[in-house]
């Protein structure tokens, strides 16, 4: 039998590191499964194509999100009884911060569709599939939207309008219970970050689970080397003023790097 994990985000749950942990341990993980990563759905347009879809929401870009699946699919070595597992947070659609109207709205069509697309690489064999999904408490979540996008766009709102404008979009577990709903034969699980970051595997934790390896394997596995750093709230307000600035892009771009790497050095120091 197939076994496949769909882990579909969402976005700031801590997905950096639980694919940090599929990385760092992929050669552990490859003779049982084949990891389809950011790294690979991002160059093959994969996610855009998500992202599209949760944008427009017509039947064209679902289907070329549908066709773009396929394709990647068989590009996959399965051997004859490697399963699949997939950590791509943008297969939920676009993030939240930046799709205000829609949210994740679009995300369980795209589950279906992606659904459908591992059915049909695996027609005629028994495949059991299984949808992931992290979570995170609500504040904590749109206070992490809030800096990320401090950091990666010219983000001028303070946090608390920000909250105003987010406000109104459901739960992340209103999400989950929607892709139940419109899958009811799949497994659909979940896992809290706030409770994941409490194990030795981190958000790795749910996938190291998942791959049931042998003992003697599973301790071997290592946890993830990669974990997105939270920045002091000082630098997150550096972050607005110079958003807020009439600075060009080139050179706020450059002020912001600046001061993001300088936060992080001063926090590993701290450690």
């Amino acid at each position: 039998m197939r076994r496949v994990l769909l882990h579909l985000g969402l976005h700031k749950t801590g997905t950096t590191a639980a694919q940090s942990f599929l990385y760092d341990n992929r050669e552990l993980i490859w003779p049982h499964f084949s990891l389809a990563l950011p790294y690979r759905t991002r160059k093959s347009d994969l996610s855009q194509a998500a992202i599209s879809h949760s944008i427009y929401g017509t039947v064209g870009t679902l289907s070329e999100f549908g066709a773009r699946l396929r394709a990647f699919f068989d590009t996959l070595d399965f051997a004859t009884r490697r399963g699949l597992i997939v950590s791509e947070e943008n297969f939920a659609g676009l993030r939240p911060s930046r799709n205000i109207e829609q949210g994740y709205a679009a995300t369980p069509e795209l589950a279906a569709c992606l659904v459908d697309a591992v059915r049909h690489r695996f027609a005629g064999q028994e495949v059991q599939i299984t949808i992931y999904l992290s979570l995170r408490q609500h504040g904590s979540w749109l206070r992490s939207l809030w800096a990320h996008d401090l950091q990666r766009m010219r983000q001028v709102l303070d946090y608390e309008t920000f909250r105003l404008r987010m406000d109104h979009l459901p739960s992340l577990q209103h999400t989950v219970d929607q892709i139940r709903d419109r899958l009811p034969t799949v497994t659909v699980t979940t896992g809290w970050l706030e409770d994941l970051q409490l194990q030795r595997f981190g958000t790795g934790t749910p996938f190291a689970e998942f791959l049931n390896l042998p003992r003697d394997k599973a301790r071997l596995l290592v946890p993830p080397s990669k974990v997105n750093t939270r920045l002091p709230e000082d630098v997150l307000q550096e972050l607005l003023d110079l958003n807020r600035s009439r600075l060009d892009e080139a050179a706020l771009i450059a002020q912001k790097t600046a001061t993001i790497e300088r936060a992080k050095k001063a926090l590993i120091g701290t450690t």
